[in-house]
């Protein structure tokens, strides 16, 4: 279980690397240049290094350094956490809903106001950091459903946008605690967010794995832009396409095109969290930006529910 924990959020930051110098580039054209994508890459345009990471990653570990700090999901506690990160002003691709939504929590507004409501705010970056309140929640699924729903809104406080994060955090949840079976992930997911376009997706998906799809036109049907509800789709398809090989499930997700490094963090989150971390290539466990802390925070965590189940 322990490595199912390292696995997600190590998982995670893997995949939001891999993705990050090819965000924004279309899958045609990552498969003219590159072919497959199976090693990070530099981004200087970006300044940033193979094996970096962007805001996905550093959203995520606000969440796990205050869980791991507070013992469970504090939405203030986070909310300080995404002011400091603001502040920091080391963003790396910070969106738009979660500036707008931190610029009121730096004017005082509390967490449970301050996310951008309306439809510009169904974007993914809810899912993309939701893991580790997965994992600390993973044997109270009700509590997770809440506490996903108050993580959620002090960004996005939208209903496909919180659908997708619960969607996410169960996925991660069913991993870690090792009963996920990926025959029935999509349906009993579908089950848990209820009726909702992120739902209606994640039936597609399921419908084009059992058709035999091939990747690549699946997630090109499903998307891979930034609206949430084509993210969750295309990550539960990436892993369930091969839920056994970790590798397979990111470099598939990045090669989808557009929102990349969300695609391949919320794909290697779940995939993480089913496999372990032994399962994840060494030369990425090695090359990954801050690989040690996040494998102390997925520790710490595990820590957490070990207590709490007694």
């Amino acid at each position: 279980m322990l490595q199912r924990f390292q696995g997600s959020l190590l998982g995670l930051a893997i995949g939001d690397a891999l993705g990050m110098p090819l965000e924004g580039a279309r899958a045609s054209m990552i498969r003219d240049r590159l072919g497959r994508v199976l090693e990070f890459m530099d981004a200087p345009w970006r300044f940033l290094n193979a094996g970096q990471w962007t805001d996905d990653t550093k959203m995520m570990l606000c969440h796990a350094r205050s869980i791991v700090e507070m013992g469970k999901v504090d939405t203030d506690d986070t909310a300080r956490k995404f002011i400091q990160w603001f502040e920091s002003n080391d963003w790396r691709g910070m969106g738009g809903a979660t500036y707008e939504s931190i610029q009121r929590l730096r004017s005082g507004v509390s967490p449970d106001e301050s996310g951008k409501k309306g439809e510009m705010a169904a974007g993914n970056g809810v899912a993309m950091r939701i893991a580790p309140v997965g994992l600390v929640d993973c044997l109270d699924l009700e509590r997770l459903r809440e506490d996903c729903r108050a993580s959620a809104i002090t960004t996005h406080d939208n209903p496909e946008a919180i659908a997708g994060g619960q969607a996410v955090a169960y996925a991660v949840a069913r991993g870690a605690r090792g009963d996920l079976d990926p025959a029935s992930l999509i349906l009993d997911t579908v089950e848990f967010i209820g009726p909702c376009k992120a739902a209606e997706n994640l039936q597609s998906a399921a419908a084009f794995l059992e058709s035999g799809m091939d990747i690549a036109e699946a997630l090109a049907r499903l998307g891979t832009s930034g609206y949430v509800v084509e993210t969750v789709a295309s990550a539960f398809f990436s892993f369930l396409h091969t839920p056994d090989d970790f590798e397979e499930t990111v470099s598939r997700a990045v090669e989808g095109g557009l929102d990349t490094d969300t695609t391949g963090a919320v794909a290697g989150s779940i995939s993480g969290a089913y496999n372990g971390l032994d399962a994840i290539p060494e030369r990425w466990r090695e090359g990954v930006e801050a690989a040690d802390e996040i494998v102390d925070l997925a520790e710490g965590i595990y820590r957490l529910v070990e207590q709490q189940s007694g």
